[in-house]
């Protein structure tokens, strides 16, 4: 009765949206022999969606020059399912009861791509300064809407229920509490307008409503407040020209020409930026317009109050042709001006911290300012806040700082006395907290554990708060002590969620390297079935990112797997983050050569240790995964099926289109595209296209800046032209490279499904098993 009074309510509502598009993810399809009407959409799914997102349906092109007439075999994107269960295009229950939702079945069940849309994650933690409360934000998938929703929560420090501070109808979050506690500034796209930017409040914690503090064209970002609490200092990005108000003057406007003069003019996910460099303002707590304090073509942010209030350190870029990412740490006083360049060599510049004294700067850089981008280890400077030599504090550490691709990154936190810091690094597929003595350089672990620390905020001298995930827990608020001891987690947010579900086995492996030592991978194991298991190799992206102890939202596919008897491998090899800069930079130069022999290696461990099948193997990957997907279809036909998600396939026209080509070829493939360009060619997937016989998918955002989707299109036209591989294509309309992470609940659930339903096709072919029955929420 519940899932029907939901369906019927959300068809209602899309319906009445005038010009809104309706319809599933729907299939275009293009065959070798031509002539072939498209097949019919499932009748659940045009019930389902009707009214609202067609426009942002994946498009999807098919080749079946093996076996000709496309035939789908039961599947788990079937409207209706062979046991007759519910349409799994169902809007799926959240749950309520504090922050855990609700259980709604008894007997744990195996996951489904659906149940992503319950998962709830931590993407912000805020402690107050008396340490006793802390403010949360919880971000959720909004089925009915196809959007995401965040929240900001409180909780007490000493445990209890938490409850949500907020209601805003689409986003809040980057909570900032005052430097008294008094007041939580936040940014909020009430009223809630699809195309509304993010703008700053202020809430007073003893009660009444939130105050709205700017109304900017493009928006706010995350506030600073001033010592004495007056004040806030935010970064927010001003165009050389203002749009008109006027709706068909402003549609004009948007159509008008882009003269471009850098190499560094979009971004992926903000669109183009050139004209839009992101400056410093003020505003007064109690409302009053912001002032801008920068100016000039070159982009500030990260500010940083000095502890008197005086003055403000903040990161700006350089804004020369070629230039990209390259920061540099300046300081100015509280009105603006006296700005003054405090560092030139320190690379890539972030996330300014005053020192108690107000005498030094902690920041995050790199070892050289170069303009390359290829696995460069992120280090904790220290810069004297009136000028001189900057020191890098972690030189002899061979560990990489921290710093979420989500957001900027939280700055060093400073002990009372001045003498450490604490901040996050990536060691050995985890993320720990860890303290730094600034006199001696020495590294004391802080807080550990099988599990990446992704946030921190702390009370200096107090305790500290954090969020943390593994790979059966989406992600927690957890508190200690300024020790590290005393570990308290506050919530519970996916309880409900995962007390419903069958979860794997999850297993750190070593395997023995070709390449000499060896190397780490997380073998998912099968709830189910016999062994040898079908086994999906999943390759992460980066390169330089890294697999490890973190709950798998972006492969949530390898959670689905597992219930239908797969076995899953994420392998960290050569080149892989978070073991060092050598093993690091061993990949430069050498993409897939490399490490696609590591890869093969841990198989036939697996293989020789009989939790393998040899005749079962599929391969997957995003970003610099899909790339290597795209490059072992080229060169091994050891597998039955490959998934390539948003890939660099073509260094060549790489280098010219990705918003990060120009600097990012260079620096991995350790030289220009003009005086290597043989090295940019033997190393492109497209080159080998006409090799493949794997039956490979590829998945990509229409709105990809990062790996443009020209890069798929290359790779998809190639195996079209080359016939010897059935293939398909689906695009997403409006989503950036992060589309898994931060992109449409449907987009994301679909390219879920679309990878277990192409592995098991052609992998498991009559032998795969009926698509998992969709679970009904118990009535309210």
């Amino acid at each position: 009765m519940w899932l029907r009074t939901k369906l019927a309510a959300t068809a209602r509502r899309a319906s009445a949206v005038s010009g809104a598009s309706s319809s599933p993810p729907h299939t275009e399809q293009t065959r070798a022999a031509s002539g072939t009407p498209p097949r019919p959409r499932p009748p659940c799914s045009r019930r389902m969606w009707r009214g609202r997102f067609s426009g942002l349906k994946p498009v999807v092109m098919q080749v079946c020059p093996r076996f000709g007439e496309y035939s789908r075999p039961s599947s788990i994107r079937d409207g209706t399912p062979a046991n007759g269960g519910a349409c799994p295009h169902r809007a799926t229950a959240v749950g309520s009861g504090g922050t855990g939702g609700t259980a709604m079945t008894t007997t744990p069940r195996p996951i489904q791509p659906e149940d992503l849309l319950r998962i709830k994650t931590v993407t912000d933690v805020q402690i107050a300064p008396d340490g006793r409360r802390v403010a949360f934000v919880v971000t959720e998938l909004d089925a009915a809407q196809d959007e995401v929703r965040s929240t900001i929560w409180l909780v007490s420090a000493d445990g209890g229920p938490a409850r949500p501070l907020t209601y805003g109808p689409r986003r809040d979050g980057a909570p900032r509490w005052s430097p008294d506690g008094r007041f939580l500034a936040f940014l909020s796209d009430r009223p809630g307008r699809a195309d509304e930017r993010p703008q700053l409040y202020v809430l007073p914690m003893d009660g009444g409503e939130p105050r709205r503090l700017t109304d900017l064209e493009r928006g706010a970002g995350p506030p600073v407040w001033s010592p004495d609490g007056q004040m806030l200092l935010f970064a927010a990005r001003v165009g050389t020209e203002p749009a008109p108000s006027d709706a068909e003057a402003r549609r004009r406007w948007e159509q008008r020409p882009r003269v471009v003069t850098r190499a560094h003019y979009k971004d992926d996910g903000a669109g183009y930026t050139f004209d839009a460099a992101s400056q410093l303002f003020v505003v007064a707590r109690e409302g009053g317009a912001p002032r801008q304090i920068t100016s000039g073509a070159a982009s500030s942010r990260d500010p940083s109050w000095s502890p008197d209030g005086r003055r403000i350190a903040f990161v700006r870029a350089r804004t020369g042709p070629a230039d990209y990412n390259l920061t540099d740490l300046w300081v100015c006083d509280a009105d603006g001006g006296n700005a003054r360049r405090l560092t030139e060599d320190v690379g890539r510049a972030a996330a300014p911290a005053w020192s108690p004294d107000g005498r030094t700067i902690a920041c995050y850089g790199t070892d050289a300012q170069v303009a390359t981008l290829g696995g460069e280890m992120t280090r904790v400077w220290l810069v004297p806040a009136d000028g001189g030599p900057p020191r890098n504090l972690t030189a002899a550490y061979d560990r990489s700082i921290y710093t979420t691709p989500a957001g900027p990154p939280a700055p060093p936190v400073w002990s009372p006395d001045g003498a450490a810091l604490t901040v996050l690094v990536a060691d050995a597929g985890n993320v720990h907290a860890v303290r730094i003595a600034l006199e001696s350089g020495a590294v004391r672990p802080l807080i550990t554990g099988e599990r990446q620390v992704t946030l921190l905020s702390a009370v200096p001298g107090g305790p500290l708060a954090f969020a943390a995930n593994d790979p059966l827990t989406p992600g927690d608020v957890l508190v200690c002590g300024w020790d590290g001891g005393g570990e308290r987690r506050l919530t519970d947010l996916n309880g409900a969620l995962l007390a419903e579900l069958a979860l794997p086995r999850v297993e750190r492996r070593r395997f023995r390297s070709p390449n000499g030592g060896e190397i780490e991978g997380w073998l998912v194991h099968p709830l189910a079935g016999r062994r040898p298991a079908p086994l999906l190799v999943h390759i992460h992206g980066g390169p330089h990112s890294f697999s490890g102890n973190a709950f798998k939202v972006s492969s949530f596919y390898e959670y689905v797997l597992a219930g239908r008897g797969w076995a899953t491998l994420a392998l960290n090899p050569s080149g892989s983050g978070s073991y060092g800069r050598d093993f690091m930079r061993s990949l430069l130069g050498r993409w897939g050569e490399y490490d696609l022999p590591e890869q093969l290696a841990a198989i036939d461990q697996l293989v020789a240790e009989g939790i393998a099948d040899p005749e079962r193997l599929a391969v997957t990957g995003y970003s610099y995964g899909g790339y290597m997907t795209a490059w072992v279809v080229g060169h091994t036909d050891r597998f039955q099926a490959a998934v390539v998600g948003a890939p660099v396939t073509n260094l060549e026209s790489f280098f010219g289109t990705a918003d990060i080509g120009m600097w990012f070829g260079p620096g991995e493939m350790l030289g220009d595209i003009f005086t290597t360009r043989e090295t940019y060619r033997r190393l492109s997937p497209v080159q080998y296209v006409d090799r493949v016989t794997t039956p490979t998918l590829i998945l990509h955002g229409e709105a990809d800046d990062r790996c443009p989707i020209g890069q798929g299109e290359e790779f998809f036209t190639g195996l079209v032209a080359a016939g010897r591989a059935p293939c398909e294509f689906v695009r997403y309309p409006g989503a950036s490279h992060l589309f898994l992470g931060q992109g449409r609940p449907s987009h994301r659930v679909d390219y879920c499904r679309r990878v277990v339903e192409w592995v098991e096709r052609y992998v498991l072919g009559a032998g795969a098993p009926e698509r998992v029955a969709a679970v009904t929420p118990a009535e309210d």
